[in-house]
């Protein structure tokens, strides 16, 4: 009796029929625990590079380059594939790569950039973006102004109960810190 390898012929029947799914993360993240990562890896660059890119699959590309678990870490590759997401109007990537600037884990640590990504992703209303952008606006304040946009972003992300969940709670915190900080600010 002859075994037949599906893999192959699986692979090309996925890449053709889902790769421009955006809904396709826990499908993939649940192949890819049962040791079939190069397979993921191969679908995940052909969804991420073909045409009419997939924002979400560059995103989970270079999120999964990050962590050492399915693929292997590569910084270089995760860099590649948030910035390209981040590009295509994820707003999950641009919060990814403004973490990276922020902590030093994926770019060289720069506050001015991590702001930069923090503040794309916060305008598409990505509401951890709000959070993250109201923080560093608060730690960095020099004037009015900047005070005045971490009290908005930080309401917002208050406000924001969908994407935030329990840091809704520490974002009130953080507000009215920043308003009594506005308040006293000469």
């Amino acid at each position: 009796m002859k075994i037949i390898n599906i893999s192959f012929p699986l692979y090309i029947l996925i890449s053709s029929c889902f790769a421009g799914n955006s809904f396709i993360g826990y499908y993939v993240l649940n192949w890819a625990s049962r040791n079939a990562s190069s397979v993921v890896e191969n679908y995940l660059k052909k969804s991420a590079q073909r045409p009419a890119s997939n924002a979400y699959a560059a995103y989970l590309l270079g999120t999964l380059y990050l962590e050492d678990n399915i693929l292997q870490k590569d910084l270089w590759k995760a860099r590649y594939y948030l910035t390209l997401a981040a590009n295509l109007g994820s707003p999950e990537a641009m919060n990814s790569l403004g973490d990276g600037f922020y902590s030093g884990d994926i770019f060289e640590r720069n506050t001015n950039c991590a702001l930069y990504y923090y503040l794309r992703a916060a305008r598409c209303g990505f509401g951890p973006a709000q959070f993250n952008a109201g923080i560093v606006l608060l730690q960095t304040a020099k004037n009015r102004r900047d005070l005045r946009r971490a009290v908005f972003y930080l309401d917002k992300a208050s406000k924001n109960r969908d994407d935030l969940g329990d840091i809704t709670k520490h974002a009130i915190k953080f507000l009215k810190d920043a308003q009594e900080k506005l308040n006293h600010f000469k």
